[in-house]
């Protein structure tokens, strides 16, 4: 009977460390919790069949048909939980049965040497000390490379699903025909080859992260190069404004005289009301040339008056409470990544209301204890749409912006949030100055 309980706790801990290992890098669908109770029944469904089986049939009919009823078991947990695209799902999920197989040829392969319940026990506390090993570093190391590149990679995953997929076949013809592993003998030259094929599992991925990792940085060096036009932009607004604003202080400082001898004439004559008249033209003629001063940035500064001026022609109502020093410690690139990605999803979400509601964007920018704090609150639809805690984008071939935003914001160890309340979109952004 002890025989039995430890074999049934040895099925029961495949299919945790399954779980909990893809579990580390997936990305779960909405409403969470909805979903893991669900594929948690169907795990305790699986659990109890693959018990009965076990009472009613023994060991032995199990051992055929276990990794049958585990590996259908976390199908499903995938199909259930998984919130990423097929390709991805699909290639994690055959990655992690090869490391499932490869770990449970290793712990039989180790506690060989007994028998009974002395083996199955011996498997359990091996296959425990290599979960204790892998799940962390699955979780510290892997999951952040691994979300990286599902955001930035799309079409790609088509092809790399074939790298799980051969290794697995490999794997199935080495370890289980002509025989089982378990029936091999100690010089079975069938072991080197497994190890040969893990050695090679393991460069083979390690070649596809580092393709992988090249197909993501030229990515962002082409985000990068777009960010550096649209910061070249920026600079020429900013000097075409410093021009004009010189300009016209020139064309004041040369035509003074003639207002002040326009303001005496009228003023010897007794025309006060024409003289109210005309000051008042001249105060409308100067504001018509005043160009706004947000903050001592530059970079931020022309940032905000382009935007400025765009919610300005659509008939956005903007306010600016800014205060940011010339220096912040943030590299000017991702100054205009951060700023003009917000600003360009507030205008956008204005704009998507009807024509006759009244748009307003809040801007909130502070720099204090060396961190950049960023806050955009923009009116918006009431239809907007979350998948985990990003707003789903509701422009074709969008998001781009967003993905930025976070991106950038993990670089300086920073924080990136959106929410909706009273009507309102929030941006939220923090950033560490180096």
């Amino acid at each position: 009977m002890i025989y039995y309980v430890s074999v049934f706790f040895s099925f029961l801990q495949s299919v945790i460390g399954f779980t909990l290992m893809s579990s580390a890098v997936m990305r779960f669908r909405e409403p969470i919790k909805k979903r893991v109770i669900t594929g948690l029944f169907v795990m305790l469904f699986g659990i109890s069949l693959l018990s009965y089986q076990l009472y009613t049939q023994g060991v032995d009919s199990v051992n055929r048909f276990a990794i049958l009823i585990i590996l259908v078991i976390e199908l499903s947990w995938f199909l259930i939980c998984s919130g990423d695209h097929f390709f991805v799902s699909f290639f994690s999920f055959l990655t992690f049965v090869n490391i499932y197989v490869s770990i449970s040829y290793i712990s039989d392969t180790l506690a060989m040497h007994a028998e009974g319940i002395a083996f199955v026990i011996g498997r359990i506390v091996i296959r425990l000390v290599i979960y204790i090993i892998i799940l962390p570093l699955l979780f510290k190391y892997v999951r952040p490379r691994f979300r990286r590149l599902v955001d930035a990679l799309d079409q790609e995953w088509r092809a790399a699903v074939l790298v799980p997929l051969m290794f697995l076949i490999m794997q199935i013809m080495v370890l289980y025909y002509p025989a089982p592993y378990w029936y091999w003998t100690h010089d079975n030259w069938y072991r080197f080859i497994i190890i040969t094929v893990y050695l090679l599992f393991l460069a083979v991925y390690y070649l596809l992260y580092i393709q992988a990792n090249a197909i993501v940085e030229k990515y962002a060096l082409e985000k990068r190069q777009l960010l550096m036009a649209q910061q070249e932009k920026l600079w020429e607004s900013e000097l075409a404004r410093q021009k004009a604003t010189a300009t016209l202080v020139f064309q004041q400082r040369h035509d003074m005289h003639h207002h002040n001898a326009v303001i005496i004439e009228m003023l010897q004559n007794g025309d006060t009301d024409q003289l109210k008249t005309y000051m008042k033209s001249f105060d409308e003629a100067l504001h018509e040339h005043n160009a706004n001063s947000f903050c001592t940035n530059p970079i931020a500064n022309s940032i905000f008056n382009v935007y400025a001026r765009t919610a300005e022609v659509e008939g956005i109502k903007t306010t600016f409470r800014v205060s940011l020093p010339k220096v912040i410690g943030i590299d000017n690139i991702d100054l205009t990544c951060v700023l003009g990605n917000a600003l360009e999803n507030a205008v956008e979400g204005c704009l998507r209301l009807p024509r006759d509601e009244e748009k307003e964007i809040i801007v909130t920018v502070k720099f204090i204890d060396n961190r950049l704090r960023v806050q955009v609150e923009n009116t918006c639809r009431t239809d907007i749409v979350f998948e985990g805690e990003l707003p789903i984008t509701q422009k074709q071939g969008g998001g781009t912006g967003i993905k930025s935003i976070l991106y950038t914001a993990e670089r300086y160890d920073g924080t990136a949030g959106f929410s909706v309340m009273d009507g309102k979109f929030i941006t939220q952004i923090v950033l560490n100055g180096n």
